[in-house]
């Protein structure tokens, strides 16, 4: 406003040719152009004036005149109320908000912006910053207790029943009752190959002999001891052949054989047939409640947590790197892991269109939600901006948006008022 523009060389020519007028008025008093020509001049002199007063008015009080002047200063709470509702419900109403907001694709902007390896890493650190702060504060003595107690209520609520047919399956799956028997046929056979196993079957055989000769008769008796005394009856050879049988027929149950075979199946259909009595139930279920009850839960689970939680803690921003297979901490781990978490989720929400669906609808729902409720907070941004001005400061806001105009607005009160200047003159002269 301060600055001279072509609205204010227009008034200045419009003064100067007045003056000229007023001189060839002087100098030709009784001339019809110097007439018509001073009348137009004074009426686009005062066009100009009239509408610079008019402009200044919107602004200041020109010539200090007091009357319905500075308009906007004097009216600047109600101009601020009014920028602030078209701002609010014209230049960011609802509907044009929400229009804007169907046009833009968000989810090709957040999976780009996920991409960068600036917001991985961002990411990544500050779930790795909230763990370790969430462990650091965590009680491992207490955790491993609740982890412990709840442990020992799932194993006690495990049925004895499931836990022999699991056994059993798991047993028969994997072979163990084939690698348990021929175990403990090699444990035999070795036992059946020491001289205190024949020793042993020689004094059976003794005793044996001696509890049936007691019970013969007197010939019977007469015929037994001839046949020892000849050498007839070798207790000591009879448990040497039984000893070789009996380790020769270990060693057959030992290979893989029909003989074997047939054992075996026997073994599995008796142990099948024990499983079922009562006895042995009430036995597993014996087991199950001691060894639930002798089990070091709660010391196991506080030294794997605290373990967790050091290697946890240990780890670093510049560990978000490939480690060596080798020389993986558990930390090392939990990254890697963590890399390839955050890897597969971009990777999902680029290809799974259930996951790019739901994904979409949460950022629909999320910015129209930020929209409704940021709606009224610029209005009053606006208004709070327009408070913190001053008059001077408000006046070269709303001039210089409008400058153009203004300047045309005075130009054209010069220009419009030569030309209704010239035709009131004329108008005049043709009814005198």
């Amino acid at each position: 406003m301060e600055r001279w523009n072509n609205a204010d060389t227009t008034l200045l020519c419009a003064a100067l040719l007045f003056l000229a007028a007023v001189g060839f008025k002087i100098l030709y008093p009784e001339s019809i152009l110097s007439e018509g020509f001073l009348f137009v001049t004074e009426a686009a002199m005062v066009g100009g004036i009239a509408d610079w007063f008019a402009v200044t008015a919107l602004f200041k009080k020109p010539l200090g005149f007091p009357f319905h002047t500075a308009i906007l200063p004097n009216r600047r709470k109600e101009f601020v109320e009014a920028s602030q509702t078209m701002v609010q419900q014209e230049f960011f109403s609802r509907r044009t908000l929400f229009k804007k907001i169907d046009n833009i694709d968000l989810l090709p902007m957040l999976i780009n912006y996920l991409e960068q390896p600036e917001t991985k890493h961002f990411l990544l650190s500050e779930i790795l910053a909230a763990l370790q702060k969430y462990i650091s504060s965590s009680d491992t003595e207490s955790q491993a207790k609740f982890l412990a107690n709840k442990l020992r209520r799932e194993l006690e609520n495990i049925p004895v029943q499931k836990i022999i047919d699991d056994g059993g399956n798991w047993i028969k799956s994997t072979g163990k009752d084939t690698e348990l028997f021929v175990a403990l046929i090699k444990r035999l056979k070795e036992t059946a190959a020491k001289d205190e196993t024949r020793q042993k079957l020689q004094g059976v055989l003794e005793k044996f002999a001696a509890e049936k000769t007691q019970s013969m008769g007197a010939f019977s008796l007469l015929m037994a001891g001839l046949a020892q005394a000849l050498n007839f009856v070798n207790f000591e050879e009879a448990a040497e052949i039984m000893q070789v049988q009996l380790v020769k027929l270990l060693g057959e149950l030992e290979k893989d054989s029909p003989i074997q075979r047939r054992i075996l199946g026997e073994c599995r259909l008796k142990l099948s047939a024990l499983a079922e009595t009562s006895d042995f139930k009430k036995l597993i279920e014996r087991l199950q409640i001691d060894l639930i009850a002798n089990l070091p839960l709660a010391e196991t689970l506080e030294t794997a947590l605290s373990k967790f939680k050091q290697q946890i803690l240990a780890v670093e921003l510049n560990e978000f790197s490939p480690v060596a297979q080798d020389s993986k901490t558990l930390g090392a781990i939990f990254t890697e892991n963590l890399l390839a978490l955050y890897d597969e989720f971009i990777t999902n929400l680029k290809s799974e269109s259930a996951i790019k669906k739901s994904v979409e609808k949460f950022l629909g729902e999320l910015t129209a939600r930020a929209t409704i409720y940021a709606q009224p907070l610029v209005g009053k941004v606006a208004k709070s901006a327009l408070n913190q001005m001053t008059d001077e400061q408000l006046n070269s806001l709303v001039y210089d948006k409008a400058e153009t105009d203004f300047v045309w607005i005075r130009m054209n009160g010069s220009i419009v008022g030569s030309i209704i200047g010239l035709i009131i003159f004329l108008l005049i002269k043709i009814i005198s």
